[in-house]
Parts: C-alpha cells; sequence; structure tokens
C-alpha cells in the first residue's frame, strides 16, 4: 500500500444571488452568477440581509483533482481542508460533481451528479454517508481531514491513470437538505458571508485543498532462480521438480 497527496487542481466558489425572494430561492436557482466573486476562499455558508429588500446568497463549492500520473487500486479516499476562519457553522455535505474544468456559472446546478432541478436531495450521490460537523472547535489555519465513502473509492478508481478528474462539491445541509425555509428565521443579520470557509485556488495551491489516496499496486516476483530443478506443463499448469 501506498499514499498519494494530490493537491486541487481547482478548488472554487461558484454562488447565486439571484432567484425567488427568499435565500431558498437562491438554492432553487438553475444557475449561479457568479465564480469565487470577492472572496479568496471555498464558502461554504449563506449570505442573509433582509434589509435593502432582502440581500441574499447560496454558494456552492467544487473541487477537482488530476490523478493522471497515478496507477494501482484506491482503496481508501479521504480529503483534507485548510480553515480559513473560525466559524463552526453550518453542517457540510460532500456530493459527487460533474463540472468543468473550469468552472463557470451553470455548474451550480449542472456540476452536482444526477441533479435537474431543486431540491436535488433524492437524486445526487453523497462522496460522504453523513454531514460534517463543523462545531469541532477549529481555528483559522487548522486543517480538518473527512474521510470519503464507497462511492468516492469508486470514482477515484474510475478516473486513476486517465485524464479524467476526481471531482466533488461541498454544499451546506440547509441547501442540500431544502430547509432554509423552515431555519433562516434563527439567521443572524450581515452584510457578509456567514459561515464555514476553506482556503482555495484562486490565489495559488497554498493551503488548498488535498486529497488521499491509499492505493495498492501489484507487485511482480521478480527474477526466478531454478538450481537443478526442471520446469514441466501438466494439464495446462506449471509444476516445478
Amino acid at each position: 500500500m501506498s499514499v498519494s497527496n494530490i493537491t486541487a487542481t481547482n478548488a472554487q466558489t461558484v454562488l447565486t444571488t439571484a432567484g425567488g425572494s427568499t435565500i431558498r430561492g437562491r438554492a432553487a436557482a438553475s444557475t449561479g452568477n457568479s465564480v469565487s466573486a470577492g472572496s479568496s476562499h471555498l464558502l461554504c455558508g449563506y449570505f442573509y440581509l433582509t434589509s435593502f429588500g432582502g440581500v441574499y446568497a447560496n454558494y456552492r463549492s467544487f473541487m477537482s483533482f488530476d490523478l493522471s500520473s497515478l496507477s494501482g487500486t484506491v482503496t481508501d479516499v479521504t480529503i483534507t481542508l485548510k480553515r480559513a476562519n473560525s466559524s463552526n457553522f453550518p453542517d457540510l455535505y460532500f456530493l459527487a460533481s460533474e463540472a468543468g474544468n473550469t468552472l463557470a456559472n451553470s455548474d451550480y446546478l449542472d456540476g452536482l451528479v444526477g441533479a435537474s432541478s431543486y431540491p436535488y436531495t433524492s437524486d445526487v450521490t453523497l462522496f460522504k454517508d453523513d454531514a460534517c460537523v463543523m462545531n469541532d472547535g477549529g481555528s483559522a489555519g487548522d486543517t480538518v481531514t473527512f474521510t470519503l465513502n464507497a462511492a468516492a473509492v469508486a470514482h477515484a478508481n474510475a478516473v486513476i491513470g486517465t485524464s479524467n478528474r476526481f471531482k466533488t462539491v461541498i454544499v451546506n445541509t440547509y441547501d442540500y437538505n431544502d430547509t432554509y425555509d423552515s431555519a433562516d428565521d434563527s439567521f443572524s443579520q450581515a452584510f457578509a458571508h456567514q459561515g464555514v470557509e476553506f482556503e482555495s485556488t484562486n490565489t495559488d495551491t497554498q493551503g488548498a485543498p488535498i486529497l488521499n489516496l491509499t492505493i495498492s499496486t501489484v507487485q511482480g516476483v521478480g527474477k526466478v532462480t531454478l538450481d537443478g530443478s526442471k520446469i514441466q506443463i501438466v494439464s495446462g499448469k506449471f509444476l516445478i521438480d
């Protein structure tokens, strides 16, 4: 077994500030209207301000990893993220992604494997079976590692050694579970993104997400020396006398 640590080729956020008249309407939008606007971080929360007629935004953070130089069978996948702030909310989900190698606004919905409309909860593929609880006491600069599931391992094995990338997306619990309407009465008002943030690839790869792959490789037998022995083929089998 060996472990390969692959830094993200691309890690950016697609967001929307349009669609409907509520924050749930932003989540239900069919397209984004900006890629990583105004921030160098992966944004994983929401923007909620009822003043000025209502200012709302929902964020989805996409990552892709180039595994073309690797070979073997992947048996385990984890992902390491570096905190860019000390927020402890909201809970997060990792989903399978089919976003472009260069993100576009259309990837806001089209980049979620299986999703064609909102809510998408029952249509997408989870890359971690349960939510990532961010209330762990972490601070800016800390790293956090999550173990991904069998679907993520299968995806890694499908793309390893090819030009296709390993892709995943982070969405928050209100977006994934379609619970903005029932939860937003308790949200604080702020003229800024609210929620956990991670380092991205917007400026450089320093601190960017890292995909950690445990890989099993087939080892050759090497040179075999026969000292006074003979090889016979009997019924299709090799026998050494």
